[in-house]
C-alpha cells in the first residue's frame, strides 16, 4: 500500500473517530438541557473539538461540523435552523484554535501565559460566537420567546464555555502520562487520594444549601501545586461537573435561584476552578523547568571550569613560586597583608604593562587619555585603552572593561590588549579584530564579561568605523552639540559562542573631538546611565573648540568624579583632527622609521585640503620622504635614543615650500658613492638647499604648484 494511501486511511479514521466522539459527547449533554431540547450548562462536545483541533490540526473541522448537523437535525424546528446551528458550533472551536496558534499556545499548558489564553479566548471569548448564533436561531426559529433570549444564551455560553474549560483540559493532559517522566508508585497514590479528597469537598458543597463552593478552590490548588496538569485537570473535571449537576437539578447552593442567576454563579465559579488550577499548574510548571535549566546550567559551568583549571595549572605553579620567593621580605607581616601585598605588587606589574607608556606622536591628529583607579579597592581594576599605529597612516582606537578586579582580571585586560593589537596589524577592519579577540577570551578562564569597543580612524578621510561589544558609545562632540555613535552594536566579548560583529563608518566634521570612555565616568548608584549620558553629552558640548584634549579630559574628570572618592575605574581617550594654521604644516616627530608613514600621510592630507594639484603632490611627497629617510638614516646613526625629525611647510605665492630639519651629526660620506636621494630631490624640485650648522641639519625643499585643480 502506498504512503499516499495509508496517509488518506489514517485521515478518514481521524475524521470518524472525531465526529463519534463529538456525537457521543453532545447525546450526553443534552441530557442537562435547561432552554428547549438544545441549551444545556455543560457541552462536551466544545471541549473534544477544541481538542481534537489542537491536536490533529484545523483541517479536520469538517468532522465538527457534519457531528454538529447529525445533532442538531433531531432537535431543531428546521433543517435551516439545525445547519446554522451546526455552523455556529463548528465556527466556535475554529476560531477557538486560531486564537490560541496566535498566541503560541502549549498544549502542555506548561505555562501561566497557556492558562490564561484557554481560559479567556479558548472558552470566554470564542464562544461567545456558537451561543450568539445558536441563541439567535432558536429565536428566529419560534423554539422559544424572544423574552428568553439572554436566559438562552447565558445557558449556551456557559455549557460551551464548561465543555472547553473542563473537557478540553482533560483530554489534553492524557498524552502527557506517557509523554512526560512516568510517575512512580507514590505519586500515583498521592494522585487517587487527591482525586478523592477533591471528590469529597465538591460533594458535600455541592449538595448542602450553604455557600460553600469556595472550598473546593483551595484542594484544587493544591492538587495542581502538587502533580501540575495531570493532576489539576482530573481535579477540575471532578469539582466543574459536581457544580454543574448542582445547577442542573436546582440543588445545594443553587436552590431558588433564577435561571440566569445559576448559569452566572455556575460560569463564575467554573472560571475560578479553572484558572486557579491551571495557572498554578503552570506556574509549578515554570519554575520547575527553570530549576532544571539553572541545574544543567551549574553542571555546564562545573565541567568548564575543571577544563579551564587544567589548563590555568603551570600558570598558577609559577605565580606560587613567585609569591613563596617574595615571602621572605614580608616576615614582620601577617599571613594575610603579606599576600594582598604580594598581590598588589604583581598588579603593579600588570598595570604598567596593561596602558601605554605614553600617547604615539601622530600628525594631523591630537591624542589625550586619562585613567583614575578606583580609591575604594586596592586591586587593580578592569579598565584600559590603547592607540596603535597601523599601516597606510591608519590609527586603532580601543577601550575596554574586564569586570572584576584583581590578578585574574589585570591577567586578562594584557591578554586582550595584545591580542587587539596583534588582529588590528593584521587586517585592521573592526569585525575581523573583535572575532580575534572574541576567539581568544572565549578560551580563557573569564567569569565576569569583557566589553570592547574598536575604532579604526583614518586622517586623510577623517573616516571612523567602528565595532562596539557592550561598551558605553562613543561620543562625537562639535559644533556646540554632541552625538553617541549607537550602531555597530555586539553582545559583550565571550558571552556568545559566535561573535556577531558589524561595523558601522562616520565622517568626522573639522573640529570635531572623539571621545571614549568607561562606564565608571558615566554611571553612579541609584542614578541612572541614560542621565549620565545625557550629562556627559552636555557637559562634553559645552567645551569650547579650541580647548586643548588635555584641559577637555581634566574638566570631565572634575565635573563627574569626586575627589577622594572614585567608586569605579575611570578611563579616557580623547582624539581631535587638527587641521593647519594660516596655511602651515608643522610635524615634529621621533627619526624612526616606522613614523615615515606618518610624515607621509600628514603632508598628503595638508596639500590636499590645499587643493594642490595631484601631479604636484606626488612629486612633493617623494622628494619629501626621501629627505626624511635621510634623517631616519643618517642623522642619529650614532646614538642609542632616536632625535626628533621636523618637518615645516607653507604655501606662499603659489609656491611650496618644505623644510627638513634634524639635530644630529651626519657620518662622513662613504667612498663608495652615492648622493642619489639628492639628485632625486633636485630632480623633483626646483630649489634645493642643504645647510649644515652645529645644531644640525637643516634641508630647504621649493616648487612651484598649482593650487585650485581638482583632483
Amino acid at each position: 500500500m502506498s504512503t499516499d494511501a495509508v496517509s488518506t486511511s489514517t485521515r478518514a479514521l481521524r475524521l470518524v473517530g472525531i465526529a463519534v466522539a463529538y456525537y457521543l459527547g453532545a447525546r450526553l449533554g443534552l441530557n442537562l438541557s435547561l432552554v428547549g431540547n438544545d441549551v444545556t450548562p455543560l457541552w462536551p462536545p466544545t471541549g473534544i473539538a477544541v481538542a481534537a483541533l489542537l491536536v490533529a490540526g484545523r483541517s479536520y473541522w469538517p468532522a465538527v461540523a457534519v457531528a454538529a448537523l447529525a445533532v442538531n437535525l433531531p432537535i431543531s424546528a428546521t433543517p435551516l435552523a439545525a445547519a446554522v446551528t451546526a455552523v455556529g458550533n463548528t465556527l466556535a472551536p475554529v476560531v477557538a484554535v486560531t486564537l490560541l496558534h496566535r498566541v503560541g499556545f502549549r498544549r502542555q499548558l506548561d505555562r501561566q501565559r497557556d492558562a490564561m489564553a484557554i481560559v479567556f479566548l479558548g472558552a470566554l471569548a470564542s464562544m461567545l460566537i456558537s451561543a450568539t448564533i445558536g441563541s439567535v436561531t432558536l429565536v428566529a426559529s419560534g423554539a422559544i420567546a424572544m423574552q428568553h433570549l439572554p436566559t438562552a444564551m447565558a445557558v449556551w455560553w456557559t455549557g460551551d464555555a464548561m465543555g472547553v474549560l473542563v473537557v478540553a483540559p482533560f483530554l489534553l493532559c492524557l498524552p502527557l502520562f506517557w509523554e512526560q517522566r512516568r510517575w512512580p508508585t507514590m505519586r500515583w497514590i498521592e494522585g487517587a487520594a487527591f482525586l478523592i479528597a477533591a471528590t469529597g469537598v465538591v460533594t458535600v458543597a455541592s449538595l448542602t444549601e450553604l455557600p460553600i463552593l469556595f472550598l473546593t478552590l483551595p484542594v484544587v490548588g493544591w492538587v495542581a501545586w502538587r502533580l501540575q496538569l495531570r493532576g489539576a485537570a482530573p481535579a477540575a473535571l471532578v469539582a466543574c461537573l459536581a457544580a454543574t449537576w448542582s445547577a442542573a437539578t436546582m440543588t445545594g447552593p443553587f436552590e431558588g435561584m433564577t435561571l440566569l442567576e445559576q448559569m452566572v454563579t455556575l460560569q463564575g465559579f467554573n472560571a475560578c476552578v479553572a484558572l486557579t488550577s491551571f495557572f498554578l499548574a503552570a506556574l509549578v510548571s515554570e519554575r520547575m523547568a527553570a530549576a532544571a535549566a539553572l541545574s544543567a546550567a551549574a553542571a555546564e559551568l562545573e565541567a568548564r571550569v575543571e577544563q579551564r583549571t587544567a589548563q590555568l595549572s603551570a600558570a598558577n605553579t609559577r605565580l606560587v613560586q613567585e609569591i613563596q620567593e617574595r615571602s621572605e621580605a614580608q616576615e614582620l607581616l601577617s599571613h594575610e597583608e603579606a599576600r594582598a601585598h604580594r598581590e598588589h605588587e604583581i598588579a603593579e606589574t600588570l598595570q604598567r604593562s596593561l596602558l601605554p607608556d605614553r600617547l604615539p606622536d601622530v600628525p594631523g591628529v591630537a591624542l589625550a587619555a586619562r585613567y583614575v583607579p578606583a580609591t575604594e579597592d586596592f586591586q587593580l581594576g578592569g579598565d584600559w585603552y590603547d592607540v596603535v599605529q597601523l599601516p597606510d597612516g591608519l590609527i586603532g582606537l580601543a577601550i575596554g572593561d574586564v569586570a572584576g578586579h584583581g590578578l585574574q582580571a589585570a591577567a586578562t585586560m594584557v591578554q586582550v590588549r595584545m591580542a587587539l593589537r596583534a588582529y588590528a596589524l593584521q587586517d585592521p577592519s573592526p569585525p575581523t579584530v573583535m572575532h580575534g579577540v572574541h576567539a581568544l577570551v572565549a578560551q580563557l578562564p573569564v567569569p565576569e564579561m569583557v566589553t570592547l569597543l574598536y575604532l579604526l580612524f583614518d586622517p586623510s578621510t577623517r573616516r571612523v568605523r567602528w565595532t562596539n561589544a557592550g561598551h558605553p558609545p562613543a561620543l562625537v562632540v562639535g559644533g556646540g552639540e554632541g552625538t553617541f555613535l549607537t550602531g555597530g552594536l555586539a553582545p559583550p566579548i565571550g558571552v556568545t559562542i559566535d561573535g556577531g560583529f558589524t561595523e558601522e563608518t562616520r565622517v568626522l566634521e573639522h573640529g570635531a573631538t572623539l571621545l571614549l570612555y568607561t562606564d565608571g565616568l558615566v554611571e553612579r548608584r541609584g542614578v541612572s546611565i541614560t542621565e549620565g549620558l545625557d550629562r556627559l553629552r552636555r557637559e562634553a558640548a559645552g567645551t569650547h573648540a579650541d580647548d586643548g584634549l588635555e584641559s577637555l579630559c581634566d574638566l570631565l574628570l572634575d565635573t563627574f568624579l569626586v575627589e577622594h572618592h572614585v567608586e569605579d575605574d575611570v578611563a579616557i581617550i580623547a582624539m581631535r583632527p587638527t587641521a593647519s594654521v594660516d596655511g602651515e604644516l608643522t610635524l615634529r616627530l621621533p627619526a624612526e622609521a616606522r613614523n615615515l608613514v606618518q610624515v607621509r600621510g600628514a603632508l598628503r592630507r595638508w596639500l590636499r585640503e590645499n587643493r594642490v594639484s595631484e601631479t604636484d603632490v606626488n612629486e612633493v611627497l617623494v622628494a619629501t620622504g626621501e629627505a626624511c629617510a635621510n634623517v631616519v638614516q643618517h642623522a642619529y646613526s650614532g646614538r642609542a635614543d632616536a632625535g626628533d625629525l621636523d618637518v615645516e611647510a607653507r604655501l606662499a605665492d603659489g609656491g611650496l615650500q618644505v623644510l627638513v630639519r634634524d639635530h644630529g651629526e651626519w657620518r662622513p660620506a662613504a667612498e663608495r658613492g652615492g648622493g642619489w636621494g639628492l639628485q632625486l630631490m633636485e630632480a623633483l624640485m626646483d630649489e634645493v638647499d642643504v645647510e649644515r650648522t652645529p645644531a644640525g641639519t637643516d634641508v630647504h625643499l621649493r616648487r612651484r604648484v598649482e593650487i585650485g585643480v581638482v583632483v
